[in-house]
Formats: structure tokens, C-alpha cells, sequence
């Protein structure tokens, strides 16, 4: 399964008490802000149907994970990728130290304006892995998170679309984000594809008077 591919990406640090209210990036959903979110991440069906809600056991969590935010340079070159991550938003903590885990393999995209992430059949309930690990202790809040990658550049995690979702028992709903069109470009799993073909160079013809 995909959420055991992958090792934690951060341990929490007790830092600066923070009061955190508001949304990450929607406003008033959920009872903390992330400064860091940019955008939304739009959850889709295998039919290819925006969802809000779905069971913590389905396998995988979501088909497609699509960004409203576009790749900027230099992420919106070729053989870009797009990966979901998971956090556990934790009381006192900023969102950089929350805990985290990767949650999906890095998935090629052909839109740069809708950076998006494709899961496969083979991934297994990552979500209900990602819980049973690191439960959820706020209220039953996850923050997915987007990060970009394309060859040569260190994964961009600065900034990122994010969606929050709650989950309660064997259910999970949404409850910070927003829909984003689900056919706004194809995307391919590393694990099964590999980057679609560069666009073919102009060719321009001098003609003459």
C-alpha cells in the first residue's frame, strides 16, 4: 500500500503558542489558519464527479486530487508532478509542524494551470492507514496538501492548495475546500505512466511576397 511506502515527514516541535482560528484558506470551516495555503484542492470520483464525503476504508481514498492553483515556474516545466500529502493539525502548533505523511505516489499532469494527482487501483486505504498511524486528534481534522516537483528542483512545499476534511469513524466530509473541475487535464501515476510527450516545437514557414 502506498501509505506505507513512505516515512513521516515531520515530527512536531513545540514552539510559540499560537491561537489559531479561521480556515486554511477557506474561512471560518475550521478552527485554525494555514498561512501557507494557497489555493483549494478539489476531490473527484472514478467517474470523474467532484465528492465531499467517502469512507475512511475506500481503496484508494480519492481517484483525483485537483489544485485551483496553477504550477508556477519552475514547476510548470516538463515531467512536472503533483503529490497529496496528509497532516494531522495539532493545538499550539504552527502548520509547518504538523504532522505529515505522503499519501499518494507523485503523478504526472498535463495542465500547469491544474496541477493534479492520480491515484491507481493498487494503492490500497491510505487514508485509513494515515489515521489508524497518526489519529486525528482535533476535532477528527486532516489537511490535505499538494506539493509539486519537476526534475532538477527540490519539492515545492512553501506554498499549496489544501482541503480540510473530518473524520469520524469510518466516514470522512469535507469541511474547508471547494470544488475544482475534475476533466481539467489527465494525469498518470508514476507508478503506472511515465510523463506525457513534450509539445512539439513550432515550426514556422517564411514565405515570401
Amino acid at each position: 500500500m502506498i501509505a506505507h511506502r513512505f516515512a513521516r515527514l515531520c515530527a512536531p516541535v513545540l514552539t510559540i503558542a499560537l491561537t489559531m482560528v479561521g480556515c486554511s484558506g477557506q474561512g471560518g470551516a475550521v478552527p485554525y489558519k494555514d498561512a501557507n495555503a494557497n489555493g483549494v484542492i478539489g476531490l473527484c470520483s472514478k467517474a470523474g464527479t467532484s465528492i465531499d464525503h467517502g469512507k475512511v476504508s475506500d481503496s484508494p481514498f480519492v481517484w483525483r486530487s485537483v489544485s485551483s492553483s496553477p504550477a508556477k515556474p519552475p514547476y510548470d516545466a516538463y515531467g512536472r508532478t503533483a503529490t497529496l500529502y496528509a497532516f494531522v493539525p495539532k493545538r499550539g502548533y504552527p502548520p509547518e509542524d504538523w504532522l505529515g505523511q505522503q499519501i499518494s505516489a507523485a503523478a504526472y499532469y498535463s495542465n500547469p494551470a491544474h496541477p493534479m494527482v492520480q491515484a491507481t487501483s493498487g494503492d490500497g486505504a491510505v487514508l485509513k492507514d494515515f489515521v489508524q498511524a497518526s489519529p486525528p486528534t482535533w476535532d477528527g481534522l486532516v489537511e490535505l496538501r499538494v506539493y509539486l516537483g519537476v526534475p532538477g528542483e527540490a519539492t515545492y512545499n512553501a506554498t499549496y492548495p489544501a482541503t480540510d476534511i473530518q473524520v469520524k469513524g469510518d466516514t470522512w466530509t469535507v469541511v474547508g475546500g471547494g470544488n475544482v473541475a475534475c476533466d481539467s487535464g489527465s494525469a498518470v501515476s508514476s507508478l503506472v505512466g511515465t510523463p506525457p510527450p513534450p509539445p512539439s516545437a513550432l515550426i514556422t514557414t517564411a514565405t515570401s511576397r
